[in-house]
């Protein structure tokens, strides 16, 4: 059985966001109070880095949850390397949980190496707030992924989930942090030549790109998406 591949055009992807959806809009309004406590935090855009991290791992937990509380789902499209397709059962589920737990973890271990190492982007911190704004945002952000977690039990109600489609749907959420890392050592060494600050740059063109990226990713329903794969496969 060859298995098609989903094509989703990015123009009607973004017609798909639904700016009235309570996720939506908190998407919206955590990007946003990153950005206003840059500004009255004078944060660097490696601390603003920093909070996306402990974003980006509060994705990877819910998503690990929420592929071990999956009680039906379709393995359609999941090979073991070059051979057969994977069972939907217990066994396979379990096994796909501990890969991305791996998986997912190794490149957030990777990207806090890259931070660590990135002192030429960062200014000296000069709010008097501490660490309260990780707290807030990272409090801001459990909320949101915890309604749009609830979201999704709810959601395989009406649909069986695609176990590939779930494991691989939070790694597009983590290009924006790919681009600004590469984009972010460039920058630095151009700051660092012409004696220019440019972290709120970095910030709002990071914070600019994910927010767009997340839109996106939120709009498309990865488990419809799946399904309809995997029903048109089998018509095949």
């Amino acid at each position: 059985m060859k298995v098609k591949k989903q094509k989703i055009k990015l123009s009607d992807a973004w017609k798909k966001v639904d700016f009235s959806k309570t996720s939506t809009l908190m998407i919206i309004f955590s990007n946003l109070l990153v950005i206003i406590f840059a500004v009255v935090d004078n944060l660097s855009a490696v601390e603003v880095l920093w909070i996306y991290w402990i974003q980006s791992v509060i994705i990877g937990v819910f998503n690990f949850i929420r592929i071990i509380s999956l009680k039906e789902f379709t393995t359609t499209g999941l090979k073991r390397g070059a051979g057969s397709e994977l069972s939907p059962m217990k066994a396979t589920k379990v096994s796909i949980a501990i890969f991305f737990l791996f998986h997912y973890g190794f490149f957030h271990f990777v990207y806090a190496m890259f931070l660590g190492g990135f002192p030429g982007i960062t200014n000296t911190h000069s709010g008097n707030s501490g660490l309260s704004y990780l707290v807030y945002t990272t409090l801001v952000f459990f909320i949101s992924y915890l309604i749009e977690f609830i979201q999704s039990i709810r959601a395989q109600q009406e649909v069986i989930p695609n176990l590939g489609a779930v494991m691989f749907a939070p790694y597009f959420r983590i290009i924006p942090m790919h681009i600004i890392i590469i984009l972010g050592g460039f920058l630095s060494i151009i700051g660092s030549a012409f004696s220019v600050r440019i972290d709120m740059a970095i910030i709002l063109i990071f914070v600019g790109i994910k927010t767009f990226v997340e839109l996106l990713t939120s709009a498309v329903d990865f488990f419809t998406s799946a399904t309809q794969m995997a029903s048109d496969n089998a018509d095949s």
